[in-house]
């Protein structure tokens, strides 16, 4: 499933692949926003142009009104910025617009008895319009796109490859939903922004700035998993070395509830793997290296989620906690 999208150019690097427009000068909000874009409309757009190039020099109002009317409107949404917004073709665009609504408001225009300017279908013997309006027309979409193709040359277009299973729309604009819902309210809102800025790094190509995000959005939780357990929420260490020291001396207290070992060996893992070298301007994420990142990340935020809700029912899960006093004593009851 291929996406195709406006962005900034100094917002990708190395994006090959589902198709994305790059637009030298970015007319969006903020640097690196990214406009869906249906490619459809292209073809739309340009099935209305040549329908006007087709009108012939003695045609009747009856025969070109669609062609004018959807032309019309076609070249409006240009205008607009849809499918995609123009830059130096937007005169030519503007002048074709012009002669159009010209023409709709000369043969397909009436004055009500209110003094209202309404749509009229022409009359079946209605003169065919003079055959100059259409040279002039022709003439007018001819100049449009010359100007039109050239601008386009200079759109830089990609087509994004999908990363492994991921469905590319999703990864694009909504990573996080990945999470179960029913865990939504135990991973923090900055954990779930970095989430998404993780798959959309991830899905263009931007492989060392997805692992980047996905570390962020880790220890978004992590500062939450250690609120919980340490009954301090709201605290901040100064790194992740210091959170699982912190949560490996309260497990060994066995609490209830009580972080879970292998939460805190697989945390630790990431931190000695992928975190702190991550950091390094010489460290390269290969694409492998971001999705193993990735799939790490969304395990660790889901499991560390799940003993949050647990903890908040005041149930302790079997499987993710381990050494706990009611896992100890089910142990020796074994």
């Amino acid at each position: 499933m291929g996406i195709f999208a406006t962005v900034s150019r100094e917002s990708v690097e190395d994006t090959t692949g589902e198709v994305v427009s790059l637009r030298t000068a970015c007319a969006t909000k903020r640097e690196a926003e990214l406009e869906r874009i249906n490619p459809y409309g292209f073809y739309d757009f340009g099935k209305e142009l040549h329908q006007l190039k087709e009108l012939s020099e003695s045609i009747t109002p009856q025969d070109a009104f669609l062609p004018i009317w959807q032309g019309r409107d076609s070249m409006r949404a240009l205008l607009s910025g849809k499918p995609i917004p123009i830059g130096v073709s937007t005169q030519k665009a503007r002048e074709l617009h012009n002669k159009l609504d010209a023409l709709m408001d000369e043969h397909f225009m009436q004055t009500d008895e209110k003094g209202k300017r309404v749509l009229r279908y022409p009359d079946a013997d209605a003169p065919p319009i003079a055959s100059w309006r259409i040279s002039m027309l022709k003439t007018n979409i001819t100049e449009f796109e010359t100007v039109f193709a050239e601008e386009m040359r200079e759109t830089a277009t990609y087509f994004v490859p999908r990363r492994g299973i991921y469905y590319t729309p999703a990864l694009v604009d909504s990573a996080d939903e990945t999470f179960p819902k029913e865990l939504a309210a135990f991973i923090p809102d900055k954990a779930k922004d970095d989430w998404r800025s993780a798959g959309r790094c991830l899905a263009f190509n931007l492989l060392s700035a997805s692992g980047f995000h996905v570390a962020r959005a880790v220890e978004a939780c992590l500062e939450s998993y250690y609120g919980l357990f340490s009954g301090k929420p709201g605290q901040t260490l100064h790194s992740w070395y210091d959170y699982i020291k912190a949560l490996q001396e309260i497990a060994a207290k066995q609490p209830t509830p009580c972080p879970s070992e292998k939460t805190l060996t697989e945390l630790d893992q990431m931190r000695e793997d992928y975190r702190n070298p991550i950091v390094h301007p010489r460290v390269v994420l290969s694409e492998g290296d971001a999705r193993m990142l990735f799939a790490n990340g969304e395990s660790l935020i889901i499991a560390m989620a799940q003993e949050l809700s647990a903890a908040a029912k005041g149930v302790q899960p079997a499987l993710a906690l381990v050494g706990g006093k009611d896992a100890k004593e089910e142990g020796k009851a074994g």
